[in-house]
């Protein structure tokens, strides 16, 4: 994260850790043995286009001045640089008081697009359904934030908290009537199907992001999975059968 004032000049930039599968022959049994942490990859694709994180510090001067021009104290959590036929834009997720904003900008820092993705509430703010939904699922664990959003998909405000337990930090997803709609898990949380059937097609990448999800009242497990720079969503079922796969 990083806080525009006065300069670019103080940045400390947190790259994506992702899950590296080292074995096709993983088990339930084995998830110490055959997993790694390790960054996660930038992303190229066909003709020289370029899909990556960066640093703030390797934006142009003009989109960094256009930044600090939103306000003082921005933070900036995220950067993306897009190269697409030889012309660059840099998509930026960053936090302006209470909102969290999605800005993109071109090279000389002309905004293209502007869109907010989310305010951050207090709890007594929230749906009641879905307070009680947050505060059993914490069960007296620390809730770090709340944000709360419009789901384009549902067409009503979803909410989404940041819950810390004595054993991981994670986010969770419900609607306004206290119904999961996914909830972030790891490894060792998946059921022994769903968890064979994501090492072995992430075999020779990295899954950099795994969630439980609740649609029609079935479980599914999707993983964003890495291989070759290239990105793809797999989702599965407890037993490891398919649900979705969504690729480039």
């Amino acid at each position: 994260m990083a806080v525009l004032g006065a300069s670019l000049s103080v940045v400390l930039v947190c790259v994506p850790c992702a899950v590296s599968v080292a074995s096709p022959c993983a088990t339930a049994d084995d998830h110490g043995s055959t997993l790694i942490r390790e960054p996660m990859d930038s992303t190229a694709g066909a003709l020289g286009d370029i899909e990556r994180l960066i640093a703030v510090e390797e934006l142009p001067a003009s989109v960094g001045a256009a930044l600090m021009r939103l306000g003082k104290g921005v933070e900036i959590l995220q950067v993306e640089e897009n190269i697409d036929g030889g012309v660059a834009t840099y998509e930026v997720d960053l936090l302006l008081a209470d909102t969290y904003v999605e800005v993109e900008l071109d090279d000389q820092g002309n905004v293209l697009a502007r869109e907010i993705e989310a305010w951050i509430v207090p709890l007594s703010w929230v749906a009641e359904p879905a307070r009680r939904a947050i505060e059993g699922e914490a069960a007296g664990a620390a809730i770090l934030e709340i944000r709360m959003e419009i789901e384009e998909d549902l067409g009503e405000v979803v909410y989404e908290a940041d819950i810390r337990n004595t054993a991981r930090t994670y986010a969770l997803r419900i609607d306004a009537r206290g119904t999961l709609i996914e909830r972030d898990i790891t490894m060792d949380m998946l059921p022994p199907g769903a968890y064979r059937a994501l090492v072995r097609a992430a075999q020779g990448g990295s899954i950099v992001e795994l969630d439980e999800e609740l649609h029609g009242g079935q479980l599914s497990y999707e993983a964003n999975i890495v291989i070759g720079g290239v990105e793809f969503e797999l989702s599965v079922d407890a037993d490891g059968n398919v649900v979705e796969l969504n690729t480039p």
